[in-house]
C-alpha cells in the first residue's frame, strides 16, 4: 500500500513540474499577451454555475484571471494560436467527462477534446467550443495472466513503458517520450518497433472504454459496441465519443536493444537509400531503419551548414546475439564508401532512446507534414538533397522510416499506408522566421507529391490542407466514418474534420 501511494505521489509531483515548465514557456518563451478577445462572452453561453459545483476551479471561463495562461500551456509547441475556446474544463474522472458533455449538450456547444497537447496544429484548441482537457486521467493497470495494460488516455509514452516494463513487458509507444496516448493510438501510432509488434500500435487495442455524444459510458470491443472499436482503431481527430481507457495487447520487454548508426555527406543519399532499401529486406521485422536528412551533428568540426545522411537501425531482441546477426548486413563490405562515421552494436536501453529524441525534438516552434509511398527511397531522397541544402533551421530534418513487412491492414478506421513513411520537420526559435520554415515544408510536400500514396493523421496539417484529411483515410473508410459519425452523432457534438 504505501508503494502505491509513493508511486502516485511521483506521478501528482510530475504531472505539476510538467504544468509548471510549459507554464513558464508561455509565459517567457513566447512573449505573453493578452488579448481583448479573452473576455468575450458568446451570448448563447450557459452559466456554468452548476459544472464548477461538479469539477471546482478546473473549469476556466474566459472571464477567469487564469484563462490565457491554461489555454497557451495547453499547446505542446512554442506556436499559440489566435483561438479560443468558450471554456476549458480539466476533467479527473469519467463522471467529470460525461457531466461536460451533458453541459455542452445542454448549451448547444461542440466539444473538442485534448489529450497531452502535442498536436502539431492545436487541433483541439477551436473557437468558441468546450475544450475538454483529459491529462489528468494518467491510471495504467497491468494484467500479467492476460498480457494487456488498462490504461488512461493521457499517460505519457515514456511513463508507459517504465511501468510496464517493470512487469516484463513493452509496447510500441510514441518514438517522442512525452506524446500521450490517446491522440497517438487513436490516429494510428507509429511506435517504437512497430514492424514487429502489430504494425501500428492501434491494431494493438482489445478494448476502449467510450464517453457516447449522449454522454453514456460503453465498452467496445470487436463484439461489443464494434462501431466505436472500429473508429478508435485509426480515426484520429474524427472520432465520435471521448475514449476514457484503453484495454491494450503487450509484448516481452526484449532484453537487448542495439543500435547502428552510420552518417555521410548528403550528397551520398541517394547511394545510400537504395543501398539501405536492399538491406532493409534481409533484415529481420524486428529492425527499425531510418534515414535522416539533416545538419551535421558534429559540425563544429566541419564548416557550419554541412548537410549529413544519417542511417540509424535498432534491433529489439531476445539476445545480444540475435540482435548482431540483424544487424550485420549493415556491416557488410558493400557499405557505401566515404561514410563519416561509423558506430555498431551500441547497447541502447529505451530510456536512451528517448533521451536522443527528445533532444533531437525540443519544445520550440514547429512544423510538421508527412507522406506515405511505394515509391522507391532512393527516388524520393534524390529530390530531396538540394532542398535539404535549403533548410532555414539546423534544428529541422526530414526523416525516412522503412516498413518494408507490412502486412494486410486488418478491419480498422486506420487504412493507408506504404512500404516508407516520410516526415518534413522543421524545428525553429524566433516567429520573424514562421514563415520562411513553413514554406520550406510545404516545398518539400510539393516536391514529392508525384510519390505520395497518402498521409499519416497523427503527423499532417489536417488542420490548414483538406487534402491531408481526405487522403489520411481510403475512399470506403472516409465513407463508413461519415455514416458512424451521423449514428452516433448526429448533432454533431464533438468537433471534427471529417467532410
Amino acid at each position: 500500500m504505501k508503494e502505491k501511494k509513493t508511486t502516485a505521489g511521483l506521478i501528482s509531483r510530475r504531472h505539476f513540474l510538467d504544468r509548471l515548465t510549459t507554464l513558464a514557456q508561455a509565459l517567457f518563451v513566447t512573449g505573453f499577451t493578452f488579448s481583448t478577445r479573452l473576455f468575450a462572452k458568446s451570448a448563447d453561453q450557459l452559466p456554468v454555475d452548476k459544472l464548477k459545483t461538479l469539477i471546482g476551479d478546473r473549469v476556466i471561463t474566459r472571464s477567469d484571471l487564469n484563462y490565457e495562461v491554461v489555454r497557451q500551456s495547453s499547446i505542446w509547441q512554442m506556436i499559440k494560436p489566435d483561438v479560443y475556446p468558450a471554456l476549458i474544463v480539466q476533467a479527473k474522472s469519467v463522471n467529470e467527462v460525461k457531466a461536460t458533455i451533458k453541459y455542452a449538450l445542454e448549451g448547444n456547444k461542440k466539444i473538442s477534446v485534448r489529450c497531452g497537447g502535442h498536436s502539431y496544429y492545436s487541433s483541439f484548441l477551436q473557437e468558441d467550443m468546450v475544450m475538454l482537457d483529459l491529462s489528468y486521467l494518467q491510471d495504467v493497470s497491468v494484467d500479467k495472466d492476460t498480457r494487456t495494460a488498462r490504461v488512461q488516455p493521457a499517460v505519457r509514452s515514456v511513463d508507459f513503458l517504465r511501468q510496464i516494463a517493470e512487469h516484463g513487458f513493452s509496447f510500441p509507444a510514441a518514438h517522442c517520450g512525452n506524446v500521450p496516448l490517446g491522440g497517438f493510438l487513436l490516429g494510428g501510432g507509429l511506435g517504437w518497433n512497430g514492424e514487429a509488434w502489430g504494425g501500428m500500435s492501434c491494431f494493438n487495442i482489445r478494448e476502449v472504454e467510450v464517453v457516447t455524444a449522449t454522454g453514456e459510458l460503453v465498452t467496445a470491443d470487436k463484439d461489443r459496441n464494434a462501431d466505436f472499436y472500429w473508429a478508435a482503431r485509426g480515426a484520429g481527430p474524427n472520432f465520435f465519443g471521448v475514449v476514457t481507457r484503453f484495454t491494450l495487447d503487450l509484448y516481452d520487454d526484449p532484453a537487448v536493444i542495439l543500435t547502428t548508426t552510420l552518417a555521410w555527406d548528403v550528397e551520398m543519399a541517394g547511394t545510400v537509400a537504395e543501398w539501405l532499401n536492399k538491406k532493409a529486406g534481409e533484415m529481420p521485422e524486428y529492425v527499425e531503419i531510418l534515414l535522416i536528412l539533416a545538419d551535421n551533428p558534429e559540425q563544429q568540426h566541419r564548416s557550419v551548414g554541412d548537410k549529413v545522411c544519417i542511417v540509424q537501425a535498432s534491433v529489439f531482441a531476445e539476445t545480444g546475439e540475435i540482435a548482431r546477426q540483424a544487424l550485420s548486413p549493415l556491416s557488410g563490405d558493400d557499405m557505401p564508401g566515404d561514410w563519416m562515421s561509423r558506430n555498431e552494436f551500441v547497447p541502447t536501453p529505451i530510456a536512451d532512446l528517448y533521451e536522443w529524441d527528445d533532444t533531437a525534438y525540443p519544445r520550440l516552434r514547429w512544423d510538421v507534414d508527412s507522406l506515405w509511398s511505394d515509391d522507391g527511397p532512393a527516388e524520393l531522397v534524390e529530390k530531396l538533397v538540394e532542398h535539404v541544402k535549403e533548410m532555414p533551421s539546423g534544428k529541422s530534418s526530414i526523416l525516412l522510416l522503412w516498413k518494408p513487412h507490412t502486412k494486410e491492414l486488418p478491419e480498422a478506421a486506420f487504412s493507408v499506408i506504404g512500404s516508407i513513411y516520410l516526415a518534413c520537420y522543421a524545428i525553429w526559435t524566433s516567429p520573424d522566421e514562421d514563415g520562411i520554415n513553413n514554406n520550406w515544408v510545404r516545398k518539400t510536400m510539393q516536391l514529392l507529391e508525384p510519390h505520395t500514396k497518402g498521409h499519416y493523421i497523427n503527423e499532417s496539417n489536417y488542420v490548414d490542407v483538406a487534402a491531408r484529411r481526405i487522403n489520411a483515410f481510403s475512399e470506403t473508410n472516409r465513407n463508413k466514418l461519415k455514416t458512424l459519425a451521423m449514428k452516433h452523432d448526429p448533432d454533431k457534438v464533438f468537433h471534427t474534420y471529417l467532410e
